[in-house]
């Protein structure tokens, strides 16, 4: 009987497959955050990044990786819709995203939330892939002063 019940559980659990992780390796990176005071760019855009689309608990993760730097967006659904998003702190709602820069030197890694932005996405229909526009302003306090980056994008999802 007990061998019965197992025989049957993973014959109700095999077809249900999980969400497939996927990586896409980009020959130039998609990302742009730049200083406002010195236009120092961050992700060199002439080296290769990674472009993982995975979920956490359910929710959509779409991150950018170039060597030790990450940049990721956080949405609240389980599938991406076109049209526009807030980039907001502690967002909870479907039409809002919350996003990091991230970054590791050395031992520490560091994570900065976008403060404010835009998302743009929108589907083509005859390739069906996914265009994602980001437009975004980084606030960095350290110490007394604050810094300010520019973050701007282009993501093409299949």
């Amino acid at each position: 009987m007990r061998n019965l019940l197992i025989l049957l559980m993973l014959g109700i659990t095999m077809p249900a497959a999980a969400q497939t992780e996927r990586d896409t390796l980009l020959k130039r990176c998609p990302i742009a955050i730049t200083d406002t005071v010195s236009s120092n760019n961050f992700f060199i855009e002439a080296l290769p990044a990674t472009l993982k689309v995975y979920r956490v608990k359910g929710k959509l993760t779409i991150q950018v990786q170039q060597k030790d730097q990450f940049f990721t967006l956080f949405f609240h659904s389980k599938k991406l819709k076109s049209g526009n998003y807030d980039i907001a702190l502690g967002s909870r709602g479907n039409s809002e995203v919350e996003s990091t820069y991230s970054f590791k030197s050395g031992e520490q890694v560091s994570y900065i939330n976008v403060s404010s932005g835009k998302l743009e996405v929108s589907q083509d229909k005859e390739t069906k892939l996914w265009h994602i526009k980001v437009f975004g302003m980084i606030a960095n306090m350290v110490e007394r002063s604050v810094t300010y980056y520019r973050v701007k994008g282009q993501l093409v999802l299949p």
